[in-house]
């Protein structure tokens, strides 16, 4: 329902006030595919509705001074479609000002307001046989109501019949593409993944995702989380709202903390905090994570002056490497790197050239998989001899019988951990997706046929162990248990001048 408390024109109309700064941006976007992320009664449902209606405003007149534009609003299905959407829709335009809505199955709404006439459709889209449905259509733009419930085969069938009204013999349109607005989806959904919030591999054989990244003309929104995680140790106790939470200016008072009782904290993480829910078949391993305080808020780059820390899963043809730097007691985990169906040989010198264009100039220490001492039936040599011939030398982590329980508990350590008030590890948010992953659960437990509980092996289980070495590398384990970090490694150093690498022979503490 539309608040009372809003304020209105002259002639009655409803002035929209956008409560919150993520809102106000997209907003304020233009550009042609723009799509915002938000928790439950985050007003991203009204936003949609309001940038509908200012690029109706927008539209250039035609010569009889119309400004004509034609919308399209999607919804996975047509009961939803009655009962969210478009009730939502008509409590903005009602039709005694705006002009007759049409319940004919597709709806449609016919504005007619001062020079703006606005036709829009209303359509329930929910599998592959409705592309047909759009295909003979043309618009100007496209509104998806809760996109995570889109295929993105759908969603680029839509895409591509904007833009066709009107046509460039009355002048074109001034502006045309897709709006959409959405809860946070699960990690299957196509979305994250072409935007890095979830590992995406090719090699994954992923039909709805053909990259990585999103295109140019796309703009990316996601709202604050509506609550906040109170936590003693590793164990959530609560939540208490934030104060960085949007639209909460138009919501009924308590309403997050009335939202939340009963409910799973996948449910809570989804639908109020505004996280990627990821598909966990076990039990998670790094209980201490916590994505409010872990993950670091800004892109971390690397720092002038301090050496770089590195550590490497050799895998089973999923070769890993985690990078950072530790700086005033922190962690700060900057950069992943990880290759499919390839041996040491074929990561080393990619791996090589990741470094001295991500990390040129910095002395760097690598730590690794102590495994990766055994020598290969083929030629011979040892995955340590293969980084070592391309100028990456390797030391085998510090941990008796390469542990996981060891391994685990060191990064339990440091996730409970804190300096200065702030907490130790810091993850960087869009440089390490598979890392993201596996901290938020995707590194599981499950038995095995022997009916003992193991960390699941896959691409998560082998970017987590190269953190795991990393953190034991720089003395974590031992400053676990009481005593001093006397971790050595072989020190080397990247130069300014690709493809010039010097090795530092000296061994450091």
């Amino acid at each position: 329902m539309i608040e009372t408390g809003l304020a209105r024109t002259a002639d009655g109309q409803v002035i929209y006030e956008p409560d919150g700064k993520v809102l106000r941006q997209f907003l304020r976007d233009r550009s042609h595919i723009a799509i915002i992320r938000g928790p439950v009664g985050s007003g991203t449902s009204v936003g949609c509705c309001m940038r509908a209606y200012s690029h109706a405003l927008e539209q250039r007149p035609q010569r009889d001074g119309k400004r004509r534009t034609r919308g399209i609003v999607i919804r996975d299905s047509y009961p939803n479609l009655r009962n969210t959407t478009i009730r939502t829709w008509l409590e903005w335009f009602p039709v005694e000002q705006y002009g007759r809505f049409f319940w004919d199955r597709p709806c449609r709404h016919e504005i007619r307001i001062g020079d703006v006439e606005l036709d829009v459709i209303f359509l329930s889209l929910d599998d592959e046989g409705d592309v047909a449905k759009c295909r003979s259509m043309e618009f100007t733009w496209a509104w998806f109501n809760e996109l995570e419930y889109t295929r993105k085969l759908l969603f680029d069938e839509v895409e591509s019949r904007t833009g066709r009204y009107p046509a460039m013999k009355d002048g074109g349109a001034t502006w045309h593409g897709v709006i959409a607005d959405m809860n946070a989806p699960d990690e299957t959904h196509w979305l994250p993944k072409m935007t890095g919030e979830v590992s995406f591999d090719p090699d994954d054989d992923d039909e709805e995702v053909q990259m990585a990244g999103l295109p140019v003309g796309w703009a990316y929104f996601v709202q604050p989380p509506a609550l906040l995680e109170i936590r003693e140790r590793s164990r959530v106790v609560g939540y208490r709202v934030n104060p960085e939470a949007e639209n909460t200016k138009w919501l009924p008072p308590h309403f997050y903390e009335e939202k939340s009782r009963g409910k799973s904290k996948a449910w809570i993480d989804s639908r109020l905090r505004n996280q990627i829910t990821f598909v966990i078949d076990g039990s998670a391993v790094f209980k201490g994570f916590n994505p409010d305080t872990h993950i670091s808020p800004e892109i971390l780059k690397p720092v002038r002056d301090h050496e770089v820390v590195i550590g490497v899963d050799f895998g089973f043809g999923r070769p890993a490497a985690v990078c950072g730097q530790v700086i005033d007691g922190r962690i700060y985990i900057q950069y992943e790197f990880r290759r499919y169906n390839t041996s040491a040989a074929g990561f080393a010198p990619e791996f090589k050239r990741f470094l001295e264009r991500t990390y040129a100039g910095h002395r760097f220490r690598i730590w690794g998989d102590p495994k990766g001492q055994d020598r290969g039936q083929a030629d011979g040599r040892t995955s340590y001899d293969v980084f070592d011939f391309n100028g990456l030398p390797v030391t085998a982590a510090p941990v008796k019988m390469n542990a996981w329980e060891t391994r685990v508990a060191v990064v339990e350590f440091v996730l409970n951990d804190g300096t200065g008030g702030f907490p130790r590890f810091q993850l960087s948010p869009g440089n390490c997706p598979t890392l993201k992953a596996a901290m938020c659960g995707r590194y599981h437990i499950k038995k095995n046929q022997a009916g003992d509980p193991k960390p699941f092996k896959d691409k998560f289980s082998d970017i987590a162990d190269a953190l795991q070495y990393l953190l034991l590398g720089i003395g974590e384990g031992r400053t676990m248990i009481g005593l001093e970090a006397a971790t050595r490694a072989v020190v080397a150093r990247t130069t300014h001048q690709p493809g010039r690498w010097r090795l530092g022979a000296r061994k450091v503490s």
